[in-house]
């Protein structure tokens, strides 16, 4: 009889020994699943975080370009605003005929540039030439040193020029105009477009 007892007493020790094991298993998977739920829960946010900094960097892309689109957009419109306005200063200068004191002040400028007394042609606009030969025939110191006038392709204003063509001062509108502008866009800017230019 004592080889049931024996064996029920093995049998005793090998269900403890088991439940032991089971509980330790158990014990061990529950610890498994928690670092398995942590260690997924880390790579979700690190993930989310770098999704979330792919997103903001794509969307600060997208304004940076829309915002550059804009300000190309609204300069180009500015430079054709500015531009149309150039060219109807442009064409008022070549449709209008010069007044007779602003053709004397350019005759003048132009002759002064010259210091020596030596004879002189003056080329000016097709619709200037018969104002300018007055101004040269009705003043004596002109109608001695200028031995011409002819035409000149320009909006108005005078070229005036050695007779060997080697020296020439253009007080022509079209120069003048040309030096003008660079000067006057900024200014012309704020009247047009605000205070707050960039």
């Amino acid at each position: 009889m004592e080889t049931p007892r024996m064996r029920e007493a093995i049998l005793s020790k090998a269900r403890q020994e088991a439940q032991a094991l089971i509980e330790d298993a158990r014990t061990k998977a529950g610890e498994m699943v928690v670092k398995a739920d942590e260690q997924w829960r880390q790579r979700f946010e690190a993930e989310k975080k770098r999704l979330l900094s792919e997103s903001r960097r794509e969307a600060a892309r997208i304004i940076a370009q829309a915002d550059l689109k804009a300000r190309q957009e609204l300069l180009k419109e500015k430079d054709s605003i500015i531009k149309e306005m150039i060219g109807r200063v442009k064409e008022r200068l070549t449709g209008n005929t010069s007044e007779t004191s602003t053709l004397e002040r350019l005759i003048g400028e132009a002759v002064g540039a010259f210091e020596s007394e030596q004879p002189l042609k003056i080329m000016a606009s097709g619709k200037d030439i018969r104002r300018v030969k007055d101004i040269v025939s009705g003043d004596p110191a002109l109608k001695d040193r200028i031995t011409g006038v002819s035409e000149a392709a320009c909006m108005g204003g005078v070229i005036c020029e050695s007779v060997d063509g080697r020296v020439s001062v253009d007080n022509t509108f079209d120069t003048r105009l040309q030096m003008l502008i660079p000067k006057m866009l900024p200014q012309v800017g704020k009247v047009l477009f605000g205070e707050h230019e960039r």
